[in-house]
């Protein structure tokens, strides 16, 4: 009677061993597919969205993968599609440079000048001067804080933050 008792438990515990080494390759071999696919899926975006995403978004999504294997294919992916992307973007540089850049910035009036033709000319804090283009008054004083904002075709705005008439500008320097 013992050693069938033996024989019985020795036969169950195999067979609980089997099936828990099943379940576990089970789920090793889930997780490899799952994160396989996961890689693929990124990287496929990654790949339809070189044409139409940015470099800098491109970018931080790659940073906010958060496995670390994934993220750093992620960024290899990246920088093998860089060639790619220079000859894709070749002729259209200017487009480019404009889709990253900031649709309005803020800033203090440093100070206004007569420039040619009664149009004035408005340095502001960060370095920057633009020439008005338009024949618009304008009636802030230095100290003042405006809001240059991007237009259609290039054309660039220039407003009071606290509301008012806008100016068409033009950057100078």
């Amino acid at each position: 009677m013992v050693t069938g008792f033996k024989n019985v438990t020795t036969r169950t515990f195999l067979f609980v061993r089997r099936t828990t080494l099943r379940q576990n390759y089970a789920k090793t071999i889930r997780s490899t597919v799952n994160m396989r696919l996961t890689l693929f899926l990124s990287l496929f975006v990654l790949a339809c969205g070189a044409s139409a995403d940015s470099l800098t978004n491109q970018m931080r999504g790659c940073a906010s993968i958060k496995s670390d294997n994934e993220r750093l294919a992620c960024y290899d992916a990246l920088s093998k599609s860089l060639d790619a992307r220079a000859e894709d973007i070749f002729g259209q540089e200017q487009k480019r440079i404009v889709e990253e850049a900031p649709e309005q910035i803020t800033a203090q009036v440093k100070a206004i000048q007569k420039g040619a033709y009664g149009k004035a000319i408005i340095v502001l804090d960060n370095g920057q001067v633009w020439r008005q283009n338009d024949s618009g008054r304008i009636l802030w004083d230095a100290g003042d804080s405006v809001v240059v904002e991007r237009g259609l075709f290039g054309s660039f705005f220039m407003k009071s933050t606290g509301g008012g008439r806008k100016i068409r500008v033009k950057r100078e320097r």
